[in-house]
């Protein structure tokens, strides 16, 4: 398969090239809950904003199958519209393995196999259970027409949006395409984004997209493929970059049009470490080459083999149900967990209050009860723009 790409020539290639490639990586198991549902879930999600916008041309979905021993394109339960647009590239356990070494899932090169292969003069990488929403499509086609400018240019700016939770007491359930939408279109703009009052850059926070021209992506060799474990990927991919290039936040530009299907329990510790080994903080937290990997980054000297995606025709069924019977659904859901988000977001609110008292205590303790006003003043102007 690679020596018949490098055949192309320049005009075939060209004919081939799309506007934007989303690139994203998964596995045929059930990591975490349902990751098949919060897979197919996505992937149908984005191709039907792709198709309601009429760019079934320009944008491509490339999928990168790490290791499953049944392929996810034989498993997926996918529409004729994410049929048009989603590609495989499979990964095999033979190869999969030996490179991830003690990490279960190497999601470095996983996400560079994709992006040395992808079609898109624009890469951006998502989460496998991420949903990606119309008004980013909007954005970046204005920006890529020419219609909208940045401060710089568009091929030489790097691009990251931060996410939104969509309730792990909704995604739990994995409810049909409609429903999800349904809830999306409702209350998407007021779901909360990951890390929103964290004081580090944004582009620490969880990741909706990270979006860049595909010639800065060979230029500095994708993700690091050291970072076999998890966390830190892109901050190191970006921290070698912003070196030369601008960042822009495409969260503000877009309303952060990019939803997480939410898997962990809201009342556990939300915390990656817990479930699989984290990359460490250095070296990687400093990176000093821009180009850390080598001239074969994402498995450019292994044949591996690209798919279209297969039309199981099992989805159309969900997504062409009545508007009637969509809303039905809709509202028993919400009936049904309602009650457990409102108490999760109480449970949040009592636990921050604990946490602000405790700081004041802290604060005030072993002082004069008269100096208690003026300390307590000043720790809250000093904390009134964060969360104590």
């Amino acid at each position: 398969m690679v020596a018949q790409q490098n055949k192309f020539s320049p005009e075939s290639e060209q004919a081939r090239r799309r506007a934007l490639s989303l690139i994203l990586c998964s596995r045929n198991d059930q990591y975490m809950g349902n990751s098949r549902w919060r897979l197919e879930t996505s992937l149908n999600y984005v191709a039907q904003k792709v198709y309601e916008l009429g760019r079934e041309k320009d944008v491509e979905v490339l999928v990168a199958d790490w290791g499953s021993e049944i392929p996810l394109r034989e498993v997926l339960q996918l529409s004729p519209a994410a049929a048009r647009v989603v590609s495989f590239i499979v990964i095999p356990p033979e190869i999969a393995r030996p490179l991830q070494k003690d990490s279960p899932f190497a999601e470095v090169i996983a996400l560079n196999a994709a992006a040395r292969r992808a079609r898109g003069e624009y890469i951006g990488r998502v989460d496998q259970d991420t949903l990606v929403g119309k008004r980013f499509f909007e954005v970046f086609f204005e920006l890529y027409k020419g219609r909208q400018q940045l401060e710089t240019s568009l091929n030489s700016t790097l691009l990251f949006s931060n996410v939104r939770m969509i309730p792990y007491r909704f995604a739990v359930r994995c409810p049909s395409l409609p429903v999800v939408a349904r809830f999306v279109g409702l209350f998407g703009r007021v779901l909360p984004r990951e890390n929103s009052r964290s004081h580090s850059p944004f582009y620490f926070a969880g990741v909706g997209i990270w979006l860049l021209h595909r010639n800065l992506w060979s230029e500095c060799g994708g993700y690091d493929e050291r970072m076999i474990h998890m966390n830190a990927m892109e901050t190191n991919m970006i921290i070698r970059l912003m070196k030369k290039y601008e960042m822009v936040n495409l969260g503000k530009l877009t309303d952060y049009d990019f939803y997480h299907l939410e898997h962990y329990h809201p009342w556990v510790m939300r915390k990656t470490s817990t479930h699989r080994k984290v990359n460490p903080h250095l070296p990687f937290s400093q990176p000093h080459a821009l180009h850390p990997n080598t001239e074969g980054w994402g498995l450019r000297d292994h044949p591996l083999q690209m798919h279209p995606a297969i039309n199981t025709g099992k989805t159309v069924r969900s997504i062409a149900r009545s508007w009637r019977f969509d809303l039905q659904l809709f509202l028993l859901l919400l009936l049904c967990v309602g009650p457990q988000m409102i108490c999760d977001i109480l449970a949040l609110y009592i636990k921050a209050w604990e946490r602000r008292t405790k700081i004041a205590w802290q604060t005030v303790c072993n002082q004069p009860f008269v100096c208690w006003p003026r300390l307590l003043g000043n720790l809250w102007a000093r904390e009134s723009r964060r969360d104590l």
